[in-house]
């Protein structure tokens, strides 16, 4: 056994070399633009620095108690650390109103310039403390902040709603994060794909609702990301409706993430080209599945834990009839996790607005065109449990009420008689204006004579909204 006095060592020695890191990495971004080499180099040293004190380990943790520093609990002593390295770091995260810091062990040094540079600004007054946890979420997963009493970016006191908004942007980041590494040819993140899938279970265990808004959201600028996403929050929301266990969540939610991964190897003006496809550009097109579970395979292995997440990749533009692509061999059936992510992958596709077809297809007219064709398409009892979570006006429909005013779906009724009255957030008025928006719940009133209801499903670029809108 390794003597403590040894270990504690290890990490004071470790917290010394980090905090000298940041201490460099800090003062170049003062004097640096972005691509900047000597920036670039500090970043990468800071990085080595942070994987040397890890020391086996799956996150670094630096906690501000005072005027003092802590690494993995122990105390970090500034007779340690060069006295100016020392201050500097802890009047920059006191200034902050940053009182830890946890370094993921896949952290890159993009990632840790974007928090450096995001660090530096909040603690000269450029950005507020409260903005810092969801600014890194968004473009440094691998940093993650807790900010001072009284501040509402701690995860431990922030409501679900917020803490499902920071796990759907650090999803975003991370499959950006998977989608260049593989495009550059190294090793992809994957325990930090596993950690994120994690946290959404978390949070659609603890309310499915605030994550299956966000899915809602469509980015036509970074479409492949921000589908991936919606796929995996749909996939593991089906799965949890189904009744999985948490290992078959925990693959689904991987495999829904992961499942247009193929698509790395195809060029940006085939997938976004306008008008109909030549045979040879389709058949370009149809390979991504394969490519996919190659990536998977390679990258993850070929495990019972990581065999669905390939095969969902490899299956999910095959129908239940064994038509699409790739053609399938033999008469197996698809895979359960499989069959899950066909059916979302349709919806958030159909629901997405994309080069070739301009506005998306609505909610509730998506749910019937695959119900349509759901026999030979789709597995129909999975299908029909998905169309009973998303209820008959799903999360994300712009409706018109009966008073003329206009919004978005935000949640549903569970009740089969309440399900025409969904609650919505109200954003045009019965006049056609701007308004603040307010939240109605339309099955509060259900049972007056003189009810609000929704009347029809509307075009929300008609109106000039957007389901982000709905978020806020």
């Amino acid at each position: 056994m390794t003597p403590a006095r040894d270990i504690d060592t290890r990490v004071l020695e470790g917290g010394r070399d980090v905090v000298l890191r940041l201490t460099a990495l800090l003062r170049a971004c003062g004097l640096y633009e972005a691509d900047n080499a000597a920036l670039r180099a500090a970043s990468e040293a800071l990085r080595v620095a942070v994987g040397s004190a890890l020391d086996g380990g799956a996150e670094l943790e630096l906690v501000v108690r005072g005027e003092s520093l802590y690494i993995g609990g122990t105390r970090l002593r500034e007779s340690l650390v060069a006295s100016t390295a020392y201050q500097r770091v802890v009047d920059t995260l006191r200034r902050a109103s940053v009182r830890s810091l946890r370094i993921d062990e896949d952290v890159t040094a993009r990632e840790l310039e974007s928090f450096a540079r995001l660090l530096a600004e909040t603690a000269h007054g450029k950005r507020r403390p409260e903005d810092l946890a969801p600014e890194l979420a968004l473009r440094a997963a691998g940093v993650s902040v807790d900010v001072g009493a009284g501040l509402r970016e701690s995860t431990r006191e922030d409501g679900p709603e917020l803490v499902a908004k920071r796990i759907y942007l650090r999803s975003i980041n991370v499959v950006k994060n998977v989608f260049h590494s593989i495009r550059q040819g190294d090793q992809m993140a994957a325990r930090r794909v596993k950690r994120v899938v994690q946290e959404m279970i978390e949070s659609l265990e603890n309310d499915p609702g605030y994550l299956l808004n966000l899915s809602s959201l469509k980015n036509y600028d970074e479409y492949t990301f921000n589908h991936s996403v919606n796929t995996s929050v749909l996939a593991v929301a089906l799965g949890r409706h189904i009744g999985l266990e948490r290992r078959q969540l925990y693959a689904l939610g991987q495999a829904g993430m992961l499942h247009d991964l193929g698509k790395l190897c195809l060029p940006i003006e085939l997938l976004n080209k306008p008008t109909r496809l030549s045979p040879d550009e389709r058949a370009v097109i149809e390979s991504h599945p394969t490519d996919g579970f190659v990536s998977i395979a390679t990258q993850m292995g070929v495990a019972p834990d990581t065999l669905d997440v390939a095969l969902a990749a490899y299956e999910h533009h095959i129908t239940e009839s064994g038509k699409g692509y790739p053609p399938r061999a033999g008469t197996r059936r698809k895979r359960l996790l499989s069959r899950i992510v066909s059916i979302v992958d349709c919806y958030d596709a159909m629901t997405s607005a994309r080069v070739y077809r301009g506005e998306p297809i609505p909610p509730p007219e998506t749910l019937a065109h695959m119900y349509g064709g759901g026999r030979s398409e789709f597995d129909p009892l999975l299908l029909r449990c998905f169309m009973n979570l998303m209820g008959v006006l799903p999360i994300g429909t712009a409706v018109m009420l009966s008073d003329g005013c206009v919004g978005f779906v935000i949640g549903g009724n569970p009740e089969a008689e309440l399900r025409h009255f969904p609650s919505v957030r109200v954003l045009i008025d019965a006049d056609g204006r701007r308004r603040s928006p307010l939240v109605v719940d339309l099955a509060a009133t259900a049972k007056d004579a003189d009810a609000l209801r929704v009347t029809e499903v509307v075009s929300p670029a008609r109106y000039g909204i957007s389901a982000l809108e709905s978020l806020i």
